[in-house]
């Protein structure tokens, strides 16, 4: 009898565990599918924040897909570092930051609200990371410098320093140093933002300070703002696997403050 129980008990652990991998499974493939979805460009390369906004969002308010972006992180904590790594992008470039386009730029600039108040790039920063469920202080990360900003969000990851002799030298390093995914650039020792590799190509998404532009998305080889620069910090964020499960697990992220 004994034998026939321990043998039942088995049967059912083994059956509990597959059911679990395939639930874990079934939601990895939801997650990829939706983020390919969202993705997908119909011109030959992006000119707005809003062509990469989430169709389902279009309807909702800024809280809201906040509140889900919290629900479906919350949910998550089994996924595989790849899956974690499609939905945090999902979360960020496809969810977050499309609300901002056009927020004004200020110096001092630290507004919670898109479109209402003014930001600037490194609150951008600190802010829509935040808001996509990162655990960090915005405003002491925004009040770093560039370096320190890379330094805090590289967590274990090597940061990736760009200073070659030409604009177009310094663009083909990053093209071929960094994976498909948004990732954060620190300019020197005075601006910051998002950049993003997508189908071989390159974007700057930041509060741009040019005639106050604002919250916007350029290609690289056509911004000023990148133009201006000749030193540039950059951290994976997409494809830093420390970052990913500090995002999902809800770990604070140390803000570094030293030179």
């Amino acid at each position: 009898m004994k034998k026939i129980l321990l043998g039942i008990l088995i049967i059912m652990h083994f059956e509990c565990v597959g059911q679990n991998k395939e639930k874990v499974a079934n939601k990895e493939n939801h997650y990829i599918d939706t983020t390919k979805i969202s993705n997908q460009i119909k011109t030959d390369y992006l000119r707005t924040l809003k062509e990469l906004k989430l169709n389902t969002d279009s309807s909702k308010s800024y809280e809201t897909v906040k509140n889900s972006i919290q629900q479906q992180k919350t949910a998550s904590k089994e996924l595989s570092t790849d899956t974690l790594s499609s939905l945090f992008t999902l979360s960020l470039l496809n969810r977050i930051i499309p609300f901002w386009e056009d927020t004004e730029w200020s110096f001092e600039g630290h507004t919670s609200i898109p479109k209402r108040g003014k930001i600037a790039c490194g609150y951008f920063v600190s802010t829509t990371l935040k808001h996509a469920g990162v655990n960090l202080n915005r405003y002491k990360l925004a009040q770093q410098s560039p370096i320190n900003e890379a330094k805090t969000l590289a967590l274990k990851t090597e940061i990736i320093k760009v200073a070659e002799n030409s604009m177009a030298q310094n663009i083909s390093k990053i093209r071929s140093s960094l994976n498909d995914g948004i990732h954060f650039i620190g300019f020197d020792a005075s601006h910051v933002g998002y950049i993003l590799k997508i189908k071989g190509q390159l974007y700057l998404i930041h509060s741009n300070y040019i005639d106050s532009k604002g919250v916007e998305i350029e290609k690289i080889e056509n911004s000023e703002v990148f133009a201006s620069y000749s030193i540039y910090y950059i951290t994976e964020l997409s494809t830093n696997k420390h970052l990913l499960k500090s995002w999902v697990h809800e770990r604070e992220i140390p803000i570094i403050t030293t030179k």
